[in-house]
Formats: structure tokens, C-alpha cells, sequence
């Protein structure tokens, strides 16, 4: 299945967005089954959902709110590939409030879903990160 500029888009924006909202079937819906996600600069690798969802639910209970926020994106359909840099400000339930500008870079696969995400971070990852890594 070919995605688009537009299908790109929303499926970054609900990957984010579900994590906004504590919604681990919204951020995972949109990953294929055998996804990785990785950090280039942390130590943390994800493979496939079930690993993803060990993660958010870490995620989820390690941060009372995350807010993603004002998304650019950069599209390229012919690699089915689209880069996010957003803000985001993680409030942990315990401990000082974390703000950083990142970015994400989403692969799709032939399936319509992501099959990789590679996240930079503009600051350290700690707590909230360990649950579900390799």
C-alpha cells in the first residue's frame, strides 16, 4: 500500500498524538508488527510491537503528560519515508519537567504502517526508557 504526503502525515501525527493522550492502541496502530524503533544517541532499541508496547506503557507510567507539539514535517513518498521535528515537554509524576526539540524519522513498509522510527533527542533519556529495550 503506497501512503501519500497526507497519509504520512496523519500517521505521525497519530503516533504523537496518542502518546499525547495516554493511548497506547493510537500510537501502536500505526506500527507494523516487527518495527524498530531505535535512538542513534541513547542506548534504547525497540523490537516489535510487543517490545513498543512494553515501552509506552513504561512511557505512560513514568510521565504524567507529554505534549508533542508543533509538528514540520519533510515527506518523501517515493522512500515512503517522512521526518518530524517537533517540541515535546514530558512532566514525570516524579522529578523535574523535561523540554526538548527532537526529531523522528518514520520508514513505511509495503503494508502501509512504520516499520522503523529513529528518534534524535535533544536531551538525555532516562526513566520511562529502560522497559522493553534490548
Amino acid at each position: 500500500m503506497k501512503l501519500d504526503r497526507e497519509k504520512l502525515i496523519a500517521m505521525s501525527v497519530d503516533y504523537f498524538e496518542g502518546c499525547n493522550e495516554h493511548n497506547l492502541e493510537k500510537s501502536l496502530g500505526v506500527l507494523s508488527d516487527d518495527c524498530l524503533m531505535w535512538f542513534p544517541a541513547a542506548p534504547f532499541r525497540y523490537t516489535g510491537k510487543v517490545a513498543l508496547d512494553i515501552h509506552l506503557k513504561d512511557v505512560f507510567k513514568t510521565f504524567k503528560t507529554i505534549y508533542f507539539r508543533d509538528y514540520k514535517h519533510v515527506v518523501d513518498e517515493v522512500s515512503q519515508s517522512i521526518v518530524t521535528y517537533f517540541n515535546v515537554t514530558l512532566t514525570p509524576y516524579e522529578g523535574d519537567i523535561i523540554n526538548m526539540k527532537n526529531c523522528n524519522i518514520f520508514h513505511g513498509d509495503e503494508e502501509g504502517k512504520f516499520k522503523e522510527v529513529i528518534i534524535y533527542n535533544s536531551g538525555a533519556l532516562s526513566a520511562g526508557f529502560h522497559e522493553g529495550s534490548e
